[in-house]
């Protein structure tokens, strides 16, 4: 049997969530019927907004909200 280490958990910073999801509001994928899913990224943002606390990180996912929402 092999012995697995346990890998710790990190969690990503502010900016790092934030850039992370303006990466895929600004080049979003496509679903299998060649949708974009731009909407999807920009809900999951929104949500984000709500915990996110470095102020930088906040006002550039807000800022590529407003560029994208209809």
């Amino acid at each position: 049997m092999k012995n697995f280490e346990r890998k710790e958990k990190t969690t990503a910073t502010d900016m790092e969530l934030a850039l992370f999801l303006i990466k895929h509001i600004d080049n979003p994928c496509e679903d299998l019927q060649g949708n974009s899913i731009r909407d999807f990224y920009i809900r999951e943002a929104e949500r984000a907004l709500e915990t996110i606390q470095d102020p930088e990180a906040k006002k550039i996912l807000e800022d590529i909200i407003k560029k994208y929402s209809k």
